[in-house]
């Protein structure tokens, strides 16, 4: 006979319930409720008075009914993920009777009711009730000394978010900090996370994106068995709250997938709640109300108050859409309404926006404005987006009652509260993100100017002037942030030179860009952001214009219009340029034929295809700066969407000088004028002309002053930027419309990226950047940019050449020797550019001169 195997030992009720606890704090909630119900069944059976490895509240090993309690309040977290509020509080209420029964000792009896009313308020906060979870709060603190250091974790922790969930989320810092530090003390891993976590978002909704971003990444290492979902889920909404909704979106994404793969149907709902938002944010209102909707279906019997949430983005991306206003009024106040007396006063207070926004559209101003009187001040309290949504209804509610001073004074602390925020961060790609929010304000500001020329003027250069300022302070050195930008360089490399590897690095690129961004992102700035522009500093601006002897070409976009405030020999004059959309189409017909252009350089078809180009060119320029009819020197600052048009290659501007600034006011503070400037000038690999041009380039200034650097790195480079006045770079350009911080100049050790660009020393005024696509920039919205040009115009460089699109190694080697030649004559950078690309070939005319005035002024003596 065989030998019988021997029979493994039943887990015991204490292992079942520890097993179900981390199962449930690890965001598996299906098999934390599978553990859970198997632990009540086993206590079932159980014989003796106590239960072994079940710790009491007054020490030693638990009884069966204490031990029930804790195991039906475990349970009660599992439920509320998969099945709701509902059958969560009936459990967690039976624990309460339970735990108020006769068998318990006074003392078992009140510290286990405070572990009740501690998880009664967590279920009510997590499904939107927010004055009953603070009611079980408040009971449960009567006895907070007494408790446990979990139990006191608990409680802090809870009250923390419902602070946050306050008006003023500052409270619940207090909160997070000592739970975090309980959590530490007493080796809680997972609750460190949850604490820190919980930090983190508390931070971003005081509108300090940098420090929460920060705190996010801090709070990596502490991640373990902790919900992937709910990290994600967290960042994702700080992002959001920056403007970086694309990236937003992928986390939403990323945490809706994890959640639905671990069992969390709460979760899920949530983050699809947030997701709408952000596609809402982006413009997709189709998509936002196809996620709003499955997040409502989904959350259908459980959380009633997320599921409201669902009910008022679907009725927000109805108003955007202009359709049913009446109803998505008369169903937002019925949420209003809901969330009052659920105790939700935050959703309350969005649900009374959204409204607000539903009756500025129905020309309600009134009742707007009056909705708006019964929230907790919406323009100060909150995230961003939130304040500037607020003082947008209020400036349009003055606007529709003729009331433009009151219009203008919203406008104004809109722009105040974004330039404050936004100085925060050091950051290029989260300072350009955050004006997102600020694009429809801009217009209602143009909207409510005085009808002259100067105001319409001044009314647009305020938000222009604000994306385009430089950070106050650098970002501080960060080696962490070193290193993963130079691993990602020579991963980079490595793709380039070995194509086989593409396919399997991806995955590993893909995540150092995101640590990459994520660290950038963090990077704090200044304490305070400068005034916006006052008329007084616009008559300066003006007034450097007449002594420049300059003309100014200022476009506007207004009600789909095109429109060019003009100042030319003193006076100014608004020229309505016709529809903007078919001008939009123009240009970009122009840059496909220049694209087309530069990549037949040297074969046959190229005369043809250059003459679809100078006819494209002629076409583009007869719909914008031909009527103006202006000679001589002509300044443009151009609309986000006409930002890439090389303006000099317009035929009337053909052999004159045509700077482009993305601002009046910057390009008239930065003037400069170089005395014997230093110069390097380095060629990257793989361009068959680039030594030459270095070489060339370097001779133009003489050996004194120019120093070659042939096959150049990422530390020449930096070097150059830091200890030269003027840098010219020979080298392959890539612009990544998809994430600008990742585009760059391809140097012998690979990619040099605009996230280099920000951490280094900057002492360079003049930067000459001859690679493809270096003058390209992406708009997330409003009026900032980000690409490699206006990278270095935000890091404070006076002047760049470059760019928008793609130009022949031959064609930028013929040309830059004689502009290099004509700057060391004396001549501006902007006149020498126009010279010089006018005895050049025709694709020479790409390149633009950005920023303010510069020039190698005359060596004194």
């Amino acid at each position: 006979m065989g030998r019988r195997a021997p029979s493994r030992a039943s887990p015991t009720a204490a292992s079942l319930f520890d097993a179900g606890r981390q199962a449930n704090l690890a965001g598996r909630p299906a098999e934390g409720e599978r553990l859970l119900r198997r632990a009540l069944r086993s206590l079932d059976r159980h014989a003796d008075e106590t239960v072994p490895g079940i710790g009491s509240v007054r020490g030693g090993d638990a009884g069966v009914v204490e031990a029930r309690v804790r195991v039906l309040l475990s349970l009660s977290t599992s439920l509320v993920q998969r099945h709701g509020a509902s059958p969560a509080l009936e459990l967690a209420t039976s624990a309460l009777h339970l735990a108020q029964g006769p068998l318990l000792g006074e003392e078992e009896q009140m510290l286990l009711m405070t572990k009740c009313r501690l998880q009664l308020a967590m279920i009510h906060g997590r499904t939107g009730h927010a004055d009953a979870a603070l009611n079980q709060l408040d009971r449960a603190l009567f006895f907070v000394d007494r408790l446990g250091p979990r139990d006191r974790f608990d409680l802090l922790l809870s009250r923390g978010a419902a602070r946050t969930d306050g008006h003023d989320p500052g409270d619940a810092e207090a909160d997070f900090v000592a739970a975090a530090q309980i959590a530490h003390d007493h080796g809680f891993a997972i609750e460190e996370f949850m604490a820190r976590h919980n930090l983190a978002q508390a931070v971003s909704l005081q509108g300090d994106l940098p420090r929460a971003l920060r705190l996010f990444r801090d709070i990596e290492r502490l991640g373990g068995e902790a919900s992937l979902a709910v990290a994600l889920h967290g960042r994702a909404r700080t992002l959001l709250d920056a403007g970086l909704v694309t990236e937003a979106r992928e986390l939403l994404q990323r945490a809706v997938a994890e959640a639905g793969r671990t069992g969390q149907r709460l979760v899920v709902g949530e983050v699809q709640v947030d997701l709408a938002v952000a596609e809402l944010i982006d413009g997709d209102q189709a998509a936002a109300a196809r996620t709003a909707a499955g997040a409502r279906r989904s959350l259908q019997g459980r959380a009633p108050g997320v599921r409201r949430r669902a009910e008022l983005v679907l009725l927000d991306a109805r108003r955007r859409r202009g359709r049913r206003l009446t109803e998505v009024a008369r169903r937002g106040l019925a949420l209003v309404e809901a969330f009052d007396r659920d105790g939700d006063h935050v959703a309350a207070d969005l649900a009374r926006l959204v409204v607000a926004e539903t009756e500025v559209d129905r020309d309600r101003s009134a009742e707007a404005v009056q909705l708006l009187r019964a929230t907790a001040d919406l323009t100060h309290a909150g995230s961003l987006s939130m304040r500037l949504r607020a003082r947008g209804v209020l400036a349009a509610a003055a606007r529709a009652a003729d009331d433009a001073v009151t219009a203008r004074r919203h406008l104004r602390a809109a722009l105040t509260d974004l330039t404050r925020t936004v100085a925060g961060s050091s950051s290029l790609e989260l300072r350009a993100a955050t004006h997102h929010y600020a694009q429809g304000l801009a217009a209602l500001d143009l909207s409510v100017a005085p009808d002259s020329s100067r105001d319409r003027l001044l009314a647009v250069e305020r938000w222009r002037e604000a994306a385009s300022r430089s950070p106050a302070v650098r970002p501080p050195a960060d080696p962490e942030l070193a290193r993963r930008t130079t691993v990602l360089r020579h991963l980079r490399q490595q793709v380039r030179d070995d194509l086989d590897r593409a396919h399997r690095l991806r995955p590993r690129l893909r995540e150092l860009e995101r640590s990459v961004a994520a660290l950038s992102w963090s990077a704090p700035g200044g304490t305070a952001g400068r005034e916006v522009v006052t008329r007084q500093q616009l008559g300066r601006a003006l007034g450097r214009l007449r002594e420049r002897d300059t003309s100014l070409v200022y476009l506007v976009e207004a009600s789909g219009t095109l429109v060019a405030e003009v100042l030319a020999q003193g006076r100014m004059r608004t020229v309505e340029l016709g529809p903007v959309a078919p001008v939009r189409e123009l240009a970009q017909r122009l840059a496909a034929d220049l694209e087309t252009g530069a990549r037949s350089h040297g074969w046959p078809m190229e005369e043809l295809l250059h003459r679809s180009l100078r006819r494209s060119a002629r076409i583009l320029d007869d719909a914008t700066l031909a009527p103006l009819l202006l000679d001589g020197r002509v300044l443009v600052v151009p609309t986000p969407s006409l930002a890439a048009v090389p303006w000099g290659m317009l035929p009337s501007r053909s052999g004159q000088p045509t700077p482009v600034a993305p601002s009046l006011t910057a390009w008239a503070r930065q003037e400069l004028a170089v005395p014997a400037p230093t110069v390097v000038a380095l060629s990257g690999p793989e361009l068959a002309r680039a030594r030459d041009e270095v070489a060339l380039v370097s001779e133009a200034w003489g050996p004194t002053r120019a120093t070659p650097v042939g096959d150049a790195a990422a530390p020449d480079l930096a070097a150059a930027l830091g200890g030269a006045d003027l840098v010219h770079v020979a080298a392959h350009g890539r612009h990544r419309d998809d994430s600008p911080l990742f585009s760059s100049l391809w140097l012998a050790d690979g990619p040099y990226f605009l996230a280099d660009l920000e951490r280094e020393d900057r002492r360079a005024s003049h930067v000459v950047l001859s690679a493809c696509d270096s003058g390209r920039s992406r708009h997330r919205g409003g009026s900032a940019a980000l690409g490699l040009a206006a990278g270095l115009l935000w890091l404070g460089v006076t002047s760049v050449v470059a760019a928008p699109c793609r130009v022949p190694d031959q064609v930028a080697a013929e040309h830059f020797p004689d502009y290099h030649r004509l700057l060391v004559a004396g001549l501006p950078a902007d006149e020498a550019l126009s010279r010089s690309a006018q005895r050049a070939h025709p694709l020479a005319g790409a390149f633009v001169a950005w920023g303010a005035p510069w020039s190698a002024a005359p060596t004194p003596g």
